[in-house]
């Protein structure tokens, strides 16, 4: 297995694969969205890696450099196919993101589906704190959960806070 910068030519093997998975189906993900989330990554809104196995695609994560007030990573998604859950692609795919937003800041944020107990036990298991709630957030009846894993504050030398 092979994790490697998304390139242009992944982004329908990537919606493709969101679309085969149970859980992305509850946010009514239609193919047309899907190919827009990677669409974005494409034109450089976003970052991406995938994980490939002699050209099959095994998962992708994309994520954000920059978050809310330039101070934090995103996680904006990770997808894993669901006949290679459980070896290893989603922590690979996960620690390639979390390498270069730790660069440029301290902290990762992401979201879970309140009733995924299985993806909030593999956050957990790798660093990350639920935050809080946001009900209704992504669709109405559904619960998220904001997850942060972080090296520390944002200003660790300046009790004041920094600048704003």
């Amino acid at each position: 297995m092979t994790v490697r910068p998304f390139a242009p030519g992944d982004v329908d093997a990537c919606a493709a694969l969101l679309l085969e998975i149970p859980l992305w189906r509850q946010y009514r993900l239609t193919p047309e969205r899907a190919r827009a989330v990677f669409g974005r990554v494409a034109r450089g809104e976003a970052h991406a890696y995938v994980a490939d196995d002699a050209g099959c695609l095994l998962g992708c994560v994309v994520y954000s450099l920059r978050g809310t007030f330039d101070h934090s990573g995103y996680i904006r998604l990770l997808a894993v196919a669901e006949g290679a859950q459980g070896k290893g692609v989603g922590s690979r795919l996960l620690g390639a993101a979390e390498e270069a937003i730790f660069r440029t800041g301290p902290n990762v944020f992401l979201l879970v589906t309140a009733t995924n107990a299985h993806a909030r036990r593999f956050y957990e298991r790798r660093g990350y704190r639920p935050a809080g709630d946001i009900p209704d957030y992504l669709c109405r009846g559904i619960t998220e959960v904001l997850y942060r894993k972080t090296l520390g504050p944002i200003y660790p030398d300046d009790p004041g806070g920094g600048e704003t």
